[in-house]
């Protein structure tokens, strides 16, 4: 149950798209290099992301990196003076572990809901209303014995879920949704 491997693959296939980008595209337009990054190589990163989704600060730094690398890319600075948090805001790019994190939450408003044929292995606690600290529909989590399995899907999603604001668990649609996660 281990996602190293499908890590130093993942992230070798997106490194092997951005240099032949970097190889390709030798147009110093920021926009078009934005573009081919977020078309070609974002989506090896996020493809099944909440399925490997890594917890470790090794896994989730060589994750990041990949993109790291692609903000050098993008606007062309090697520098070793160069701060790459500042492109990366610069560029107004989320880190991905924040991407992976909206999309686990997605697709858990989309299992609560029913919009996927997914069952949920919890049981709900049943607060009749919000708690200082839970919303309304917030689950029990279970418990776990080794890491693996409490930094699973169900176990970490449902830590982020329990938190949300009451007003946002209750959103009527997945884009509605998905929009309010970036205020929280």
């Amino acid at each position: 149950m281990r996602w190293d491997k499908h890590i130093d693959y993942i992230t070798s296939k997106a490194n092997s798209t951005l240099g032949f980008l970097r190889r390709n595209i030798n147009i110093s337009n920021p926009q078009i290099k934005e573009h081919s990054y977020k078309t070609l190589v974002r989506p090896i990163l996020e493809y099944s992301q909440s399925v490997w989704d890594p917890y470790t600060t090794g896994a989730v730094k060589k994750v990041e990196s990949v993109q790291r690398r692609a903000a050098r890319y993008t606007l062309n600075r090697y520098s070793r003076t160069s701060s790459v948090s500042s492109m990366l805001s610069q560029l107004n790019w989320q880190p991905l572990v924040e991407r992976r994190r909206h999309a686990r939450l997605v697709m858990f408003y989309k299992i609560h809901y029913q919009l996927v044929s997914i069952r949920i292995p919890l049981t709900s606690k049943f607060h009749l209303q919000p708690t200082r600290t839970e919303n309304m529909f917030a689950y029990n989590i279970p418990s776990s014995s080794c890491d693996y399995h409490l930094q699973s899907f169900f176990p970490r999603t449902v830590r982020d879920w329990n938190t949300l604001p009451q007003e946002v668990v209750q959103l009527g649609t997945v884009e509605a949704f998905r929009r309010a996660l970036l205020t929280v």
